[in-house]
């Protein structure tokens, strides 16, 4: 079986400019994380990762994760405390729509460079980016 292609190093560094340029639009902070298989459910599975990488630190409780995993193929976008009141159910389910349809045609990184965007123009104004604004979390690709 060959590697997936959401696993190559071109494509983590490709994201990791996505997240840049999402950090440079809102204070929010975001993780990708990417896992080749998991049984348990992904609601579940997102939300131990996002406790275990540390994501409810951030001063303002502004982070997200956006959750891929491979084998089954699932997906979450989950979001700490600080935004729960910001954002309605249907916007995070129109990320993760925006995600599967692109996905769907492996267009990982279109994907994942029109729904961080989306997500920004959402929380920038909510969650504005300033000069001082410290990156609180690292914009590695996590496994």
């Amino acid at each position: 079986m060959s590697q997936h292609p959401l696993l190559s190093s071109e494509l983590a560094q490709a994201f990791q400019l996505e997240i840049e340029k999402f950090e440079k639009k809102t204070s929010c902070e975001i993780r990708i994380h990417l896992e080749e298989q998991n049984s348990a459910a992904v609601l579940d599975r997102a939300a131990f990762v996002f406790d275990h990488l540390g994501m409810c630190r951030t001063q303002q409780r502004n982070a997200l994760l956006l959750y891929i995993q491979l084998y089954p193929s699932e997906l979450a976008i989950i979001g700490d405390i600080g935004l729960q009141a910001h954002i309605a159910p249907k916007d995070w389910e129109n990320w993760k729509n925006n995600l599967i349809q692109h996905f769907a045609k492996r267009e990982f990184q279109q994907g994942v460079a029109t729904t961080l965007d989306q997500m920004a123009n959402h929380l920038a104004p909510i969650f504005p980016w300033t000069a001082d604004d410290v990156n609180e979390l690292s914009n590695t690709i996590s496994r």
